[in-house]
This record gives C-alpha cells, sequence and structure tokens, in this order.
C-alpha cells in the first residue's frame, strides 16, 4: 500500500510499506517524496482511457475506485504484468490522504483476491493511530465524492467519419489560435491532464507560452527522470498553490475535478506552484466531448474523446460563473470546434488501424469517430 499528500501541488508520495516494494518491484526511493505520476509510465505503457481518468478522479475527490490493468514494473519496465489497484482517500485533522491497495495479480496469494478486508483493516488501523494523537479522521464516502462527478449534456450521434485522434488535436488547436478570446485547451488522455494549447490572447494575460504534443511529451520525460518543476517545462492547471481553509480547499477540488471528468466550475487562475498573482485573473473550466475511441489503443473500445477547455477572464470568478456559459467568447468557441466536426474532410484518414503493429502506436493517440454534435458536460 501506499499513501499520498493530497494538499501538494503534485499528489506526492509520503509512505509505502514493505510489502508495496516487494509486490510491485519498486524501490522505495523511486517513489518516495515524489509526484504519484511516476507510476503512470506512458512513455513505457499506455494505460486505458478509462483507467487513467478513473484513477485521477480518486486522486481528485475521493472517487472510490477498483480495477485491474496491465502496466510494466517499475524497476524493470520490460516486464510486464497485471495490476489490481483499490483507491479511497481518508481526510485526517482537516488533511486529505489518497491510500492505494495495489497487487501484482497472480504473484503473491497472500495479499488475497478481495479488497474488501483490506479496507477494514486500514480503516481499523489509521483510526487507532489517530485516535492516540487526539486526531478527527474520517474517509470520503461515494456520496461526498459524487458532488464533485459531472454529467454529460446531449446524445452521441457517431459518424462515419474517423480519423487519428493526433490529427484531431491538431485540428481543434488550430481552431482555438483564431480565437480572439484567451482559451486554454487541455488532455486529459494524457497525464495528470496537461495543457496542450495557449492561444496568444491567453499567452498575453498569463504569461504563459505556446505548447503542444512534443513541449509536453518531453515534459513528462524530464519529470520521470527527476527535474525539478522549474527544469521540465510544460503547463499544468492542478499544480496551483492554495491556502488554508475550505474555500481554498473547494477551489482544488473543482479544478481536479474538472481536469478528471470535465465538471464545468469557474475558479481563480494560478500559474503552477503559485498563489493568484497581482492581476487577479479567472478561469471557466468546462469539459466537451467530441468523438469516441474506435479500435484497439488506450482510446478503444468506445472511450468518449473529450478536452477540457478554459477561457480566462478578468471579472471576479462569481461574476464569470454566471457570465461564461453565455459569453461571446463561449459562444465563438462553441461555433468553433463544431466547424473542427463538421470540415471532417479536412482531417486525414487513418489507415488501417487494425492491422497495424504496437510500434505503429501513439501512446496518447489512437482512431477515433466524430460525433456530429459537441456534447458539453455538466454539473448533476
Amino acid at each position: 500500500a501506499i499513501a499520498n499528500d493530497w494538499q501538494s501541488e503534485e499528489i506526492t508520495c509520503v509512505a509505502m510499506n514493505d510489502h508495496y516494494v516487494k509486490d510491485q518491484n519498486c524501490p522505495r526511493e523511486f517513489l518516495m517524496n515524489k509526484n504519484n505520476r511516476v507510476l503512470d509510465p506512458t512513455h513505457l505503457t499506455s494505460l486505458p482511457a478509462a483507467v487513467r481518468v478513473g484513477i485521477r478522479a480518486a486522486l481528485a475527490y475521493g472517487h472510490q475506485f477498483d480495477t485491474h490493468f496491465e502496466t510494466v514494473e517499475s524497476a524493470a519496465p520490460g516486464t510486464k504484468f497485471m495490476k489490481k489497484v483499490s483507491i479511497r482517500t481518508v481526510r485526517v485533522a482537516g488533511f486529505r490522504f489518497v491510500v492505494g491497495w495495489q497487487h501484482h495479480m497472480g504473484k503473491d496469494v497472500q495479499y488475497g483476491s478481495r479488497s474488501s478486508g483490506w479496507w477494514k483493516l486500514a480503516e481499523d488501523l489509521v483510526t487507532q493511530k489517530a485516535s492516540a494523537a487526539s486526531l478527527p479522521v474520517s474517509w470520503i464516502q461515494e456520496e461526498e465524492a459524487s458532488k464533485w462527478q459531472a454529467e454529460l449534456n446531449g446524445v452521441f450521434d457517431q459518424t462515419e467519419h474517423l480519423c487519428r485522434k493526433e490529427d484531431l488535436d491538431a485540428a481543434i488547436l488550430k481552431a482555438l489560435a483564431q480565437q480572439k478570446s484567451p482559451v486554454i485547451l487541455c488532455d486529459p488522455f494524457l497525464p495528470e491532464c496537461p495543457v496542450i494549447g495557449v492561444n496568444a490572447a491567453a499567452q498575453a494575460m498569463t504569461g504563459w507560452g505556446n505548447v503542444g504534443r512534443q513541449e509536453v511529451a518531453s515534459a513528462d520525460v524530464r519529470l520521470l527522470a527527476g527535474a525539478k518543476p522549474s527544469e521540465r517545462g510544460g503547463y499544468h492547471l492542478t499544480y496551483g498553490r492554495y491556502a488554508e481553509g475550505e474555500e481554498e480547499e473547494l477551489q482544488r477540488l473543482a479544478v481536479r475535478a474538472a481536469c478528471a471528468n470535465g465538471r464545468p466550475c469557474s475558479v481563480k487562475f494560478r500559474k503552477m506552484f503559485e498563489m493568484p498573482g497581482d492581476r487577479p485573473l479567472s478561469l471557466w473550466l468546462q469539459g466537451v466531448t467530441v468523438a469516441y475511441g474506435v479500435n484497439k489503443g488506450p482510446l478503444g473500445g468506445g472511450a468518449h474523446i473529450w478536452y477540457l477547455v478554459g477561457i480566462l477572464s478578468d471579472a471576479p470568478v462569481d461574476a464569470w460563473e454566471k457570465e461564461a456559459p453565455s459569453s461571446v467568447a463561449m459562444a465563438s468557441l462553441k461555433m468553433a470546434l463544431q466547424e473542427v466536426l463538421e470540415s471532417h474532410d479536412a482531417l486525414p484518414k487513418p489507415g488501417d488501424s487494425q492491422e497495424a503493429g504496437e510500434k505503429d502506436w501513439h501512446p496518447y493517440g489512437g482512431d477515433v469517430r466524430l460525433l456530429s454534435k459537441l456534447v458539453w458536460h455538466c454539473q448533476p
């Protein structure tokens, strides 16, 4: 088992037991006090889309997540195995910690095949230790976590038009570059939902530079190699710094939930590892589904292909929450994205994907089937 500090800008591993080191073949120094993303080595193996966003939801707002998937050993990247994971969040003295139970399936039966018994043991142990120190403790239940979920406002009217997700990314980024309003684009199918596009107006407001797939991939490799934040490049909306207090915690929850499921929200814009600057900016975030994943690969099997868009404003957060959905900027953005779907003939067609070898698969991409209309994510 491992435990992660939810309060840190990058969710960081703060504890791991000897069983984890042995079962996962993961040396303690590989993970301790580091970003939990080192367990998501996408440059070595691809996680299915549902697994990636499921784990992110568990880390973000306490969604109880249980699944199994193929991955590779941390200390032996050439060795594949089937991993079973179970994730819960506990609040101790007001601080959140994300606890993960993981098992190399078929390796050691002493850890058992069911997680329910393990969680009862873990809850009792945490309660015992916390009570001895006079610290209040509570586990995040599904009822509380469900408040941060998103719903889809529309139906999936699929077309017959296929393209590669990489080409769809490029078409959307081109459309956003032509927007006069400040717009940011994030990709939830990459590790930690990084920013993959910042148009000129947004660059002027934030001071961030332009980014692309290559910059994101390079930043990912540098992070996994142990580079410091200032040395990586790339941008993440989830890496902002927050003060103590309920209002700040709700803002962090909103941003992390948006990156996990596209739930719309209006929040303070924060540069990475910084509090909001001298020029307060508000950011409207909302997910939009545009396609279905098809064939094999991480996006196959009908994955809902969506992006997280952000629109910046000088208006206060509360005012922007009311104005953004019906703003000129949002209307223009919706029109631009819809035009991308309708101009499908301009998108390159995929090759014979089902006969392509694994080496031909982009670890972040795959074939997608376009929808005829945008499906926006909304609050329940």
